[in-house]
């Protein structure tokens, strides 16, 4: 009898031990999803020259963030193993968004950008600029095509 406990009592932890080693070698879903960013209409730019391909290492992996050029808002995802950056306005953001609920993905929160908050972006923008153009460098944005010929209808 006292040999069945103890036969239990491994047979028990072999299976807690099996089951935990499964979960941590599941692989977890990406935060982002490249195929759910094309079908909610993001479009693709290719990074074909050194400081597209430069300025893609720069912005934050695994998400999609802001990103103003000419005036405009954009939703940008950088894929740098493929040297590509997918570009959304908000309406291809919120098609994103979603896409996500309907597939059973936790949501992302949007950004939460107020008036003063842009305000104080374009403050910090406009002197970021003015620094980049006294040491004679581009501004990031400038390296990219202008977003805006991508074919969005306001």
């Amino acid at each position: 009898m006292h040999f069945l406990s103890g036969l239990t009592r491994t047979l028990l932890a072999a299976a807690v031990l099996a089951l935990a080693a499964s979960c941590a070698m599941t692989p977890k879903a990406p935060a982002v999803s490249e195929d759910l960013l094309a079908q909610a209409g993001f479009k693709t730019v290719v990074a074909s020259t050194p400081q597209q391909q430069q300025h893609l290492q720069t912005l934050q992996q695994g998400t999609v963030s802001q990103m103003q050029q000419t005036g405009r808002h954009y939703y940008v995802y950088p894929d740098v193993p493929n040297k590509r950056l997918y570009v959304g306005t908000l309406k291809e953001y919120q098609a994103y968004l979603a896409l996500r609920t309907s597939n059973g993905l936790p949501n992302l929160q949007a950004p939460n950008v107020t008036t003063a908050d842009m305000q104080n972006y374009l403050k910090q923008d406009a002197a970021m600029t003015a620094a980049d153009a006294q040491a004679a460098t581009i501004p990031s944005y400038a390296i990219w095509p202008d977003f805006g010929g991508l074919g969005w209808v306001p």
